[in-house]
């Protein structure tokens, strides 16, 4: 592993042990956007850089991933230093869009998806642009994955477990995906 990989291991498990202790989830801390600042950005990053997502698919991801559903009966706010270890996968996700580190570096380096660089843990947490951006990479390689048009279930399902990982794993995802639709629009 390199040395920022062992890096963003390190930050993470600290997060990660930091909630424990607290017994309260990390990702409840931090700014909170609007639903309206997560479509502004994800409307401006479609267009921007010609990706082939509905922006309201964006939106209704981040609401998955980083939503404060629980603290804000009547309005959503979204977070934008939302961080997860993966303990599964030796992995981190962070931001609004909750976008693994590795997956998000993947697509800079041998995707191209390279606007905000190669990022590192820093910069998927600390702007959630960025975070957007690389979620809505990941969205857009997944919608056209093998070079063939996919469906909006199974882009949303491999969003979570992984290009067509579609089995019960992903079922609860594609469940929460259908209240974002009722919630998000």
């Amino acid at each position: 592993m390199t040395r920022q990989t062992n890096l963003a291991f390190i930050v993470a498990g600290l997060a990660a042990a930091f909630a424990f202790l607290n017994r309260k989830a990390f990702a409840s801390e931090g700014p909170l956007w609007t639903l309206e600042n997560v479509r502004a950005v994800a409307g401006t990053t479609v267009r921007s850089f010609n990706l082939r997502v509905d922006p309201d698919l964006i939106a209704r991801i981040a609401w998955i991933e980083s939503s404060n559903r629980e603290r804000e009966a009547d309005a959503v706010r979204f977070n934008t230093t939302a961080l997860r270890f993966e303990n599964h996968i030796g992995d981190a996700s962070a931001g609004l869009m909750q976008t693994l580190v590795g997956t998000a570096r993947w697509l800079a380096k041998d995707m191209g998806y390279t606007a905000f660089g190669v990022p590192t843990l820093d910069t998927l947490l600390s702007s959630p642009q960025a975070s957007i951006y690389f979620g809505a990479a990941y969205l857009d390689y997944l919608s056209r994955y093998r070079g063939q048009a996919r469906a909006e279930e199974w882009i949303v399902r491999s969003y979570n477990g992984g290009p067509g990982n579609v089995g019960n794993a992903t079922a609860d995802y594609w469940d929460k995906y259908l209240d974002a639709k009722k919630v998000v629009g």
